[in-house]
């Protein structure tokens, strides 16, 4: 749909139709759409924009819903989901105003309101109507015009925001970090300009760019000189630090869809830079980072950039990884993967998928933990939530289902630059359809083992490539037919028949991971295990024996066990020393004491 693009992609995603998936990750998505999306009171979630109530930041969960749900709707074509989209997507366009207004604040206290999140809830707006609209088509009905209702409301307040007479500059808004909440809204008024071309979008989207989205500092520019995410906007203050993870890494998505529209090396750069300091100094072992400690104690406790991947197990950090930079990392990544070709942010992403992602998802699919843990047990613990009828809804429970959307489009990607290059990333039980003549079903019980099997069913005449990522933590893999390596995937190229079968091995088993070095010097010296894209967990429930004993040393022997049956409920184990671990999504399943789990485990070892 990018018309007005001068950037093509190096990748292209699965649509949500074209992937099937079986086991853990569909269970999760049709439990999230039971549990959560059709519990809601959708009249609850549009209120706040009826009434013109001005709360702080309530406008984002329909928005943050309404993205979600559009897209595993699709996945799924589950006619009761669909119903209550249609329903949310005509509720909230009867709010609007003639002139494009859609908002939670009367129009004299905008274009920030009371509270500051004007904009930000404008964003979510715009990206789920976004989403609708990529998933279903421009309008509705008649009466729902989607992309007009987008455009309205994004000229709207294109209108409002800016440098000269009458408008508000965008770093003068927001409620507590200078404006880059609310430059975030760079993501869809760019999505929607390479759509349309609408010329005062392009402006728009120009307008924040340049501004810095700061106004502390220009966070592009210092993103681009290597600046660490934890100085970004500092003023020497840690109780006044803004280096909001979730809010901050929000905008480098609009900043890449910049990229898109313009082809301006330096935005790609400046993300490239970002990327890479956030992977080397923030992203934990679970996939997710920011803390409340040690160097950014300001607004949004545990939510801002702390140098968290040094500092896992500084004693000081109570509250960390939130599920909103989750998913907004998975988001990102995605991004930049499609547009850089760089395989090894889809390491990244899945780490983040199978461990934080999956481990903050309870068991009925209803919420997603805020703040995951390594040691301790899961809890209903909210730093930002709402009652949206008789639901107490969180940010990150709203938010959480939009990483769950990423799954289908990643699994299977395409090269466009290569003839007919099927790319498989994650490696799931799942069957791959599309409209250009080719099916497969891929067949495995990864991550228990690295055995994958790809069973031809249909292929175009001129034939196709099977392309398999190779994780960065597999120490080496075969495969049935000769390969060709080629940044980070073994292509098979051959002409396939129908019924042909490709198999596709990784070896690899656990590993042990000793803690960074901490600032803090009471920060213990620990080990963690992994297998695979898996954080390994010692849950009370499955090896009584060896939770209070087990000390973290290097691997002297293990195993792993056969014959799961369930991902979660009865997950495969890792026996490691004696003791029995299973994959960090499975642990802690109960949400109370009775499931406590560990990852980090103490060690003489430095």
């Amino acid at each position: 749909m990018n018309n007005y693009s001068k950037i093509r992609d190096l990748y292209i995603p699965s649509k949500m139709t074209e992937v099937r998936m079986e086991g853990m990750f569909d269970d999760a998505i049709r439990r999230v759409i039971d549990s959560l999306f059709l519990k809601l009171d959708t009249d609850a979630l549009v209120s706040w924009f009826k009434e013109r109530s001005d709360p702080f930041a309530a406008g984002e969960f329909f928005g943050k819903i309404l993205r979600a749900a559009a897209n595993l709707c699709a996945y799924t074509g589950d006619s009761r989901l669909k119903e209550m989209i249609d329903g949310m997507v005509r509720k909230i366009l009867k709010t609007r105003d003639p002139d494009g207004c859609i908002s939670t604040v009367k129009r004299e206290a905008q274009p920030n309101g009371t509270n500051g999140s004007d904009l930000w809830e404008r964003k979510y707006v715009l990206l789920g109507l976004y989403e609708y609209f990529e998933n279903f088509g421009p309008s509705l009905d008649k009466e729902n015009d989607v992309l007009e209702a987008m455009i309205s409301l994004a000229e709207y307040t294109a209108f409002q925001i800016g440098e000269g007479p009458g408008k508000t500059k965008i770093t003068d808004t927001g409620w507590a970090f200078c404006g880059i909440e609310s430059s975030s809204i760079l993501e869809p008024v760019m999505k929607l300009y390479l759509v349309c071309g609408n010329k005062n979008l392009f402006e728009f989207g120009k307008y924040i760019v340049d501004s810095g989205a700061c106004s502390r500092e220009n966070i592009f520019k210092a993103a681009l000189s290597g600046k660490s995410p934890y100085k970004i906007g500092s003023n020497g203050n840690p109780k006044e630090s803004i280096a909001k993870a979730y809010e901050m890494m929000s905008c480098f998505e609009g900043l890449l869809e910049y990229y898109r529209a313009t082809g301006k090396a330096s935005a790609l750069e400046a993300t490239k830079h970002f990327i890479g300091r956030i992977l080397e100094e923030e992203i934990t072992y679970l996939g997710s980072g920011g803390a409340d400690a040690p160097y950014n104690l300001g607004p949004g406790k545990g939510e801002q950039w702390n140098r968290t991947y040094y500092e896992q197990t500084n004693p000081d950090i109570e509250l960390a990884m939130e599920t909103c930079v989750t998913v907004t990392c998975i988001k990102l990544l995605f991004k930049a993967y499609l547009i850089t070709g760089d395989v090894s942010y889809v390491d990244k992403i899945e780490l983040s998928l199978y461990n934080a992602l999956i481990g903050a998802l309870s068991p009925d699919g209803g919420y997603f933990e805020y703040f995951p843990k390594f040691n301790g047990t899961r809890g209903y613990f909210d730093n930002f939530s709402y009652l949206v009828g008789s639901m107490k809804l969180s940010c990150c429970t709203a938010n959480g289902p939009m990483g769950l959307a990423v799954i289908p489009k990643l699994s299977v990607t395409r090269a466009p630059a290569k003839r007919n290059t099927y790319c498989l990333n994650l490696f799931i039980q799942e069957t791959y359809k599309d409209e250009c003549g080719t099916e497969f079903k891929v067949e495995t019980q990864y991550p228990y083992n690295g055995d994958v099997s790809v069973k031809i069913l249909k292929t175009p005449a001129d034939g196709i490539s099977l392309a398999f990522r190779i994780p960065s933590f597999a120490k080496s893999y075969t495969a049935s037919e000769t390969v060709k390596e080629d940044k980070g995937y073994a292509i098979i190229e051959k002409i396939f028949s129908p019924g042909d079968i490709l198999r596709f091995s990784l070896n690899y088993g656990p590993e042990a991971h000793y803690s960074p070095v901490s600032v803090n010097p009471l920060a213990k010296k620990s080990v963690l295990y992994t297998y695979g894209p898996t954080v390994l967990a010692l849950d009370r429930s499955f090896d009584p024996k060896h939770f209070d004993k087990t000390c973290g040393k290097p691997i002297e022997n293990y195993r792993v066990n056969k014959g799961f049956k369930d991902m979660i409920k009865d997950p495969f184990t890792v026996t490691v020393n004696g003791s029995k671990l299973i994959p960090y999504y499975a642990a802690g399943r109960s949400f109370d004491e009775l499931t406590e789990f560990k990852t980090w485990f103490k060690t003489d070892k430095v």
